[in-house]
């Protein structure tokens, strides 16, 4: 799995979340579960 630079990932049953810094191929798991990638949350515009 190819992790990407400011990407969110977060496994659901420990609620653990990162944000990675450095982009790269490995594997993240939890407790031999995997990590999904987050979607960006959309803000309210500013007008």
């Amino acid at each position: 799995m190819a992790v990407a630079l400011g990407k969110r990932y977060k496994e659901d049953s420990s609620g653990i979340e990162l944000l990675c810094i450095k982009a790269g191929d490995c594997n993240l798991k939890i407790d031999g579960k995997g990590m999904e990638e987050l979607q960006p949350k959309v803000l309210p515009s500013a007008d």
